[in-house]
């Protein structure tokens, strides 16, 4: 082993804070799901489950990249350059991950009036376009099948009272 492959690669301060942020932002939603029941009078599923389970995950996964960056994973600075891939070059590439972050807070902004579903297949939409460089029908198609299956699953099959913003029907007949 050469002195070289010995040295742990530095943690990257950037990637660091991206990833105390993502798990900042799983551990806001899944606490902010408190406020909210588990489970409805009736036994179904509740407005909970979904951002807790969701910012749970995202807490275990910002932690575990955290831990990995810290474990020097990563490749050094000093480290021979990787061949780039067409989807880590250009501004999509070099700007992912402030790309989707602020994809997610414009996508949780728009819930309220789009409605969940909505509002995280356009994000999607987005990220699959923009950012993956993914050819506009195929992510179109994607997006698609996204929604109708996350519908078919938690709107059809759990009964999950999803926000549904401006596209609520008790909205409407109040009016």
């Amino acid at each position: 082993m050469s002195a070289a492959e010995d040295r742990a690669p530095a943690p990257r301060p950037g990637m660091i804070a991206a990833h105390l942020f993502l798990a900042a932002l799983g551990a806001a939603f899944a606490l902010g799901s408190l406020a909210y029941d588990w489970t409805t009078e009736d036994g179904t599923i509740g407005a909970a489950v979904m951002p807790r389970i969701v910012g749970a995950l995202l807490a275990v996964v910002g932690l575990a990249l955290l831990r990995q960056e810290l474990a020097g994973a990563a490749p050094a600075e000093d480290d021979p350059p990787q061949p780039a891939t067409e989807a880590a070059t250009g501004p999509a590439g070099r700007y992912r991950m402030p790309i989707v972050v602020v994809t997610m807070w414009v996508a949780a902004a728009l819930v309220p009036v789009l409605g969940l579903l909505p509002a995280l297949v356009l994000a999607m939409l987005f990220l699959l376009a923009v950012v993956e460089r993914i050819a506009p029908l195929r992510a179109v198609l994607i997006s698609g099948a996204t929604y109708v299956v996350a519908h078919l699953t938690f709107v059809t099959l759990l009964g999950a009272p999803l926000p549904l913003g401006l596209l609520d029907p008790t909205l409407w007949s109040a009016l």
